[in-house]
């Protein structure tokens, strides 16, 4: 009874273990791109001559998301990018780019 039950937990452990890790480097790179994302929204509302830069950079992310289908992600990246559009033409909305960057990080 007793080496049953020690069976049954180890299985569940080795199964957890590959179930489980495998998805940690991924959360860890997601997270790493938001913060990617936060630092280029800023230097771009800093300096609007790296905005050119900067969404070359959000329109590889908008086009990896489209890639791996995830249509919600790639949807508030292109608001993004037309944010920062506008953000080149001195129309400033950084309250709106800063609700965009927190939807990104929720739906990225």
């Amino acid at each position: 009874m007793i080496s049953y039950q020690y069976k049954k937990n180890k299985f569940l452990f080795v199964l957890f273990i590959f179930l489980f890790l495998p998805l940690t480097p991924l959360m860890a790179n997601q997270s790493r791109d938001f913060l990617v994302i936060d630092s280029l929204v800023k230097s771009c509302y800093r300096d609007t001559k790296s905005c050119n830069k900067v969404l070359r950079q959000i329109n590889n992310y908008q086009k990896n998301a489209a890639v791996n289908k995830k249509f919600s992600c790639q949807t508030r990246l292109l608001g993004l990018e037309a944010n920062l559009i506008m953000a080149t033409n001195s129309n400033f909305k950084r309250k709106e780019a800063k609700n965009i960057v927190d939807a990104i990080k929720k739906y990225c």
